[in-house]
C-alpha cells in the first residue's frame, strides 16, 4: 500500500478516511472532555478532532492572519504548544492591564 500523501493546506487536512487511534488519559481529563463535550452537544470523538484539528490550523484563522503567526512563531524559535502559550500569556498581560472583555463586542461604541 502507497503512503498518503500529507496535506498541503488546512483544508485538505480533514478527510472521510478515518484511522481507530487508541490514548492513554488520565481520568480526569476524560472527564472534563465529555463535559466539553456534552456542553457543546458534540460526541467525544469530534470534540477531540475539532481541537487536535484547531491546533494544527491556528482554528480556523484566515491564511493571512496564519501566515503572519508562523513567521512570528518561528521568528520566537518556539514549538506549537510553548507558542500557544506564549499568546495565552500575552492575552493575560493585557487583562491585567486593561480588565476582562476590555475588546468584547460594543465595548468600543460611544454614546447612550
Amino acid at each position: 500500500m502507497t503512503p498518503r500523501k500529507p496535506a498541503e493546506s488546512s483544508k485538505d487536512m480533514l478527510t472521510t478516511e478515518k484511522l481507530m487511534q487508541t490514548f492513554r488519559m488520565p481520568r480526569e481529563l476524560v472527564a472534563a472532555l465529555r463535559e466539553e463535550s456534552n456542553r457543546k452537544g458534540l460526541d467525544l470523538t469530534a470534540l477531540v478532532i475539532k481541537l487536535l484539528h484547531g491546533y494544527l490550523t491556528h482554528f480556523g484563522l484566515p491564511e493571512a492572519a496564519t501566515a503572519l503567526l508562523e513567521a512570528d512563531r518561528a521568528a520566537l524559535r518556539m514549538d506549537r504548544d510553548v507558542y500557544a502559550l506564549h499568546l495565552y500569556f500575552q492575552r493575560a498581560l493585557q487583562l491585567r492591564e486593561k480588565g476582562p472583555g476590555f475588546d468584547g463586542p460594543g465595548k468600543g461604541k460611544k454614546g447612550r
